[in-house]
């Protein structure tokens, strides 16, 4: 028998993930490689793969960080920051 998480405490482990990851980038200098990131998330929130991709995705699409392709490195706007912090 599998126990489905109800979505709203999906979407609230999602929203403490996305600050805390966040949170750490600001720790970082406010820049980190995604394969950083993807260890602390991993590690930390145990998010990890597809669902760190959907993590990446929403913060790039709400502005809170900025990605570099060339260089595989996030970082964090203004408002990441202010997301992060409130």
């Amino acid at each position: 028998m599998t126990d489905r998480v109800p979505e709203d405490k999906q979407r609230a482990h999602f929203e403490r993930t996305k600050k805390g990851v966040l949170r750490w980038l600001a720790e970082q200098g406010g820049s980190a490689t995604l394969g950083d990131m993807h260890e602390y998330s991993s590690s930390k929130f145990l998010v990890a793969h597809q669902g760190f991709s959907k993590l990446m995705e929403s913060c790039v699409d709400e502005h809170l960080v900025d990605y570099d392709r060339a260089t595989n490195t996030a970082t964090l706007t203004d408002a990441g920051r202010t997301f992060a912090t409130t």
